[in-house]
């Protein structure tokens, strides 16, 4: 007998109040067979970082990195970036911009079944204030790369798009999960909620509504909650480990 592994996944993402759908720089992104996930955080201050995010999230879908690998993951995700050609006149602080490059935070997840007893491993890696969770029941088992509202700022590290400017270095870690555990990756504005007990316990209910009823409106109904708080682009992931299902 074989074990393939079964997630379920929802996941939900907002503009800021007051601007366009095609104005968010946060980027969400799952791989089709659930076992990863991503979620990036473009700065307003770049060039095009919403879609450098967007592809920061796809490139650790295709292929996550590892860390003796992340340089030349890196590289080759720069290699592979076209960000959007200007459809008019550039003004000159706008070619300063497209010099300076594209900036973005990213959080990724990977998630493989356990080879022994049917269980989880997992392992993440960050750059800057793109937050993971892990939860069992209520209990916060493990809360990366940030683990309290105190520690966010102004000024998170952030992955630029062009060689010129020094990434800084990535954060890892890596556990056990058990069927039944929850992650939550979130963006900024809303992860820095999900440290205030009230928004952690709305973000269960809001992930376990949307896996029962297959869609992300608790989920939506929760970032736009946040954004009576905090106006920002917000983004979610929620996933629920499931067994391992045998197959002949």
């Amino acid at each position: 007998m074989t074990l393939t592994p079964v997630t379920e996944w929802a996941s939900a993402t907002l503009s800021k109040i007051g601007n366009r759908t095609e104005e968010n720089e946060d980027a969400v992104k799952g791989a089709a067979d659930g076992l990863r996930f991503a979620i990036a955080d473009g700065a307003t201050e770049g060039w095009e970082s919403g879609p450098w995010a967007n592809h920061l999230a796809a490139a650790f879908i295709h292929c996550p990195p590892t860390p003796d690998a992340f340089p030349t993951w890196l590289a080759a995700t720069r290699r592979t970036w076209a960000p959007p050609a200007p459809t008019g006149p550039v003004p000159w602080y706008a070619v300063a911009k497209q010099e300076e490059g594209s900036f973005s935070t990213v959080a990724g997840l990977e998630i493989r079944p356990t080879k022994t007893a049917p269980g989880w491993g997992w392992r993440a890696v960050a750059i800057g204030d793109s937050c993971i969770l892990h939860i069992r029941g209520e209990e916060l088992m493990a809360a990366f790369p940030l683990s309290s509202a105190i520690e966010f700022g102004n000024r998170p590290r952030l992955v630029p798009s062009v060689a010129k400017t020094d990434c800084p270095e990535p954060e890892w870690l890596a556990g056990r999960a058990a069927s039944g555990d929850v992650f939550i990756l979130a963006s900024d504005a809303v992860a820095v909620r999900l440290f205030h007990p009230p928004t952690f316990k709305a973000a269960l209910v809001a992930v376990h509504a949307s896996l029962r009823t297959r869609d992300s409106e608790q989920l939506l109904a929760l970032l736009r909650d946040i954004q009576t708080k905090i106006n920002d682009d917000v983004s979610v992931i929620g996933i629920r480990l499931s067994s391992p299902q045998e197959l002949p």
